[in-house]
């Protein structure tokens, strides 16, 4: 997955960050999700988003980015790898990037053959929308695991 690598450069440039507001929305409600649990999440009031107004948090966000964050969050303590919630979150984007390749190549693999799903594993990783969306410190909910997840899901039918 060198994709993976390429794409965690700006950490090295500086450090772990989140880059934009919406980034920083989801790694607040991520962290509120894994301290408080997912009752607690869903009946969030946040006075820092729409300030001065607030947000309910719970009936207003698609939790699903939250939640898989959480679940490798928790995943990785019971197996004594112990991480900061922000890490998941910085990380996220480029390891499911690496992971959407992989199930590209499975799945052209599949359909056509190898040499079509090793074009189709390269072109996914160069399409810049989902380059621009994939760096990490981007914690977004666009496409994400979803496109990941479908490539997988449309496979593991196949079989």
């Amino acid at each position: 997955m060198p994709q993976t690598l390429i794409k965690s450069v700006f950490i090295s440039m500086g450090g772990h960050r989140l880059f934009e507001r919406d980034e920083t929305f989801n790694y607040r409600s991520t962290h509120h999700l894994t301290t408080n649990g997912f009752y607690e999440f869903l009946n969030w009031f946040d006075e820092r988003a729409w300030y001065p107004l607030g947000r309910i948090v719970g009936g207003t966000v698609y939790p699903g980015l939250m939640v898989t964050a959480g679940l490798i969050h928790y995943v990785l303590n019971l197996l004594h790898i112990t991480v900061h919630i922000r890490d998941v979150c910085v990380f996220l984007a480029p390891v499911f990037s690496g992971l959407t390749s992989i199930s590209t190549f499975l799945l052209t693999r599949e359909l056509w053959n190898q040499g079509a799903g090793l074009l189709a594993a390269c072109f996914i990783a160069i399409v810049p929308g989902y380059i621009s969306r994939s760096v990490a410190g981007s914690l977004i909910t666009k496409a994400l695991p979803s496109l990941h997840c479908s490539l997988l899901t449309t496979y593991g039918s196949n079989q």
